[in-house]
C-alpha cells in the first residue's frame, strides 16, 4: 500500500477510537473484505431486508448464504426479531445504520451477537460520523465498513475498522491476496459522484445534472454509475489523499449539516407526515433528510423538485431488484414513500428556505 494509504488508514483509526482500519476501493469491497476475514464461508450471514444489493452480493462472494431478518418502516429493528433469526449456521451478522443514524438499541443487538458469537458486522456507510449514547457508530462490532462516497465525494474509498488484532491481521492479508488498484476505474467513479454531489447545491443542480449525464456518456457507465463499482477494487493513493482531506473537514461539515437539518425540519413543521424522522438526534451526522412521499407519486415528486432545483433521490429497492425474503410489507413501503435529500454542508441559509419551500408545496399536494 503506498504512504498515502497508510496514513489513511492511520488517521481513520484514530478518528474512530479503534485499533486499527484497513482501506479498499469502495464500501462494496470493505464489506467483501469484513465477511471473507470473518470466516463466514460456509454458513449463513444474517441481513437487515432493507439493504442494497450490494451488501446481498458481498455476502455471496465471501461464500455465505443471506438470511434475511425485518427492519420496520421506521428504520428500527426489534431485539427479538434479532434473536430469533439467528441459528447454528449464523456466522455473521450485518446490522445497518441508516442515513447518517446510529441504529437505535445498536448496544443491545452488538450484546446479542456477542452473547451468540456471532460476528458483528456494522454497516456504517451511511453514517459516517453519526453516534448514539457518545459512541461512534462501528465502534461496536467485530469489524466496521465504511463509505467516503456517502457523505460528501470521493473517488471511491471504504474502510474497515476493528479494534481485534487478528481481525486487522486477516483482513490485510485478504486485502493483498485479492484486491488491486484500479486508478481508471476510481478516477471515472469519482468525477461522476462529484457531478452527483454537486446536484444537492440548488444554484448547481442543473448543470450539474448536465455535467454528470456528459460523463457517464462519456466513460460509458450510462444508467446507476454506483452500480459499476468493484468488489476487487483496491484504494490508489490519489484517493486516499482526496478521504483525508474529507476526514480532516468532517467535524465542521457535520456541525453545519445539524444546522441545515435544524432548519429544513423547523420549515416544515406545518407540513406533518413529510419527514421520516422529525425529531432532532444530537448524534445524527445529518447527511440525509427522509422525506415521505404520497403513496405512488414518487416519480412525480423528484421530477417537480427537479424543476425546482431540489434533488430528491429514490431508495434502493425503488430500483434494485428485491431478493426472495426481502419484499416485506415495511420494505415495500419504504420503496413506495421514501425519498432522500442527500445535505450538502455548502447548503445557505436561503438555499434551505427554499428546499423547504418546495417540499411543503408537494406536500399539500399542489404539485
Amino acid at each position: 500500500m503506498s504512504r498515502a494509504v497508510e496514513e489513511l488508514e492511520s488517521e481513520f483509526a484514530r478518528w474512530l477510537g479503534v485499533a486499527g482500519a484497513v482501506a479498499t476501493g469502495l464500501g462494496r469491497s470493505a464489506a467483501w473484505l469484513a465477511l471473507e476475514a470473518a470466516g463466514v464461508r460456509g454458513g449463513e450471514v444474517l441481513v437487515p431486508d432493507f439493504i442494497c444489493a450490494q451488501i446481498l452480493e458481498a455476502v455471496r462472494r465471501a461464500g455465505a448464504r443471506p438470511v434475511f431478518y425485518r427492519v420496520g418502516r421506521d428504520l428500527t429493528v426489534d431485539l427479538a426479531t434479532l434473536e430469533g433469526s439467528l441459528t447454528p449456521e449464523t456466522r455473521a451478522a450485518i446490522i445497518a445504520h441508516y442515513f447518517g443514524r446510529a441504529l437505535p438499541g445498536i448496544a443491545q443487538l452488538a450484546a446479542i451477537c456477542r452473547a451468540r458469537g456471532v460476528h458483528l458486522v456494522e454497516d456504517c456507510a451511511l453514517a459516517l460520523g453519526a453516534s448514539a449514547a457518545g459512541r461512534k457508530a462501528g465502534t461496536l462490532g467485530d469489524t466496521a465498513i465504511f463509505s467516503f462516497t456517502k457523505s460528501d465525494w470521493c473517488y471511491g474509498g471504504g474502510m474497515v475498522a476493528s479494534n481485534r488484532p487478528d481481525l486487522l491481521t486477516e483482513l490485510r492479508a485478504v486485502r493483498e491476496r485479492n484486491l488491486r488498484v484500479m486508478r481508471a476505474h476510481l478516477l471515472r467513479y469519482g468525477l461522476l459522484r462529484r457531478a452527483d454531489f454537486a446536484a444537492n447545491r440548488l444554484a448547481h443542480s442543473h448543470i450539474a445534472e448536465h455535467a454528470g449525464r456528459w460523463l457517464e456518456r462519456l466513460t460509458g457507465t450510462e444508467g446507476n454509475f454506483y452500480d459499476a463499482g468493484r468488489f476487487d477494487a483496491a484504494l490508489p493513493a490519489f484517493a486516499a489523499r482526496r478521504a483525508r482531506r474529507l476526514l480532516a473537514t468532517l467535524p465542521a461539515a457535520t456541525a453545519h449539516r445539524q444546522q441545515i437539518l435544524r432548519q429544513l425540519t423547523a420549515g416544515l413543521e406545518d407540513a406533518p407526515g413529510t419527514l421520516l424522522r422529525p425529531q432532532a438526534d444530537p448524534g445524527d451526522a445529518a447527511s440525509f433528510l427522509l422525506v415521505v412521499c404520497q403513496s405512488g407519486r414518487a416519480e412525480q415528486w423528484v421530477e417537480q423538485a427537479a424543476h425546482d432545483g431540489v434533488t430528491l433521490r429514490r431508495c434502493w429497492p425503488a430500483y434494485q431488484d428485491l431478493a426472495p425474503g426481502q419484499q416485506s410489507s415495511d420494505v415495500r413501503w419504504l420503496a413506495d414513500h421514501l425519498l432522500l435529500l442527500e445535505l450538502h454542508p455548502d447548503l445557505t441559509d436561503d438555499e434551505a428556505t427554499r428546499v423547504a419551500r418546495v417540499l411543503r408545496v408537494l406536500s399539500m399536494g399542489q404539485s
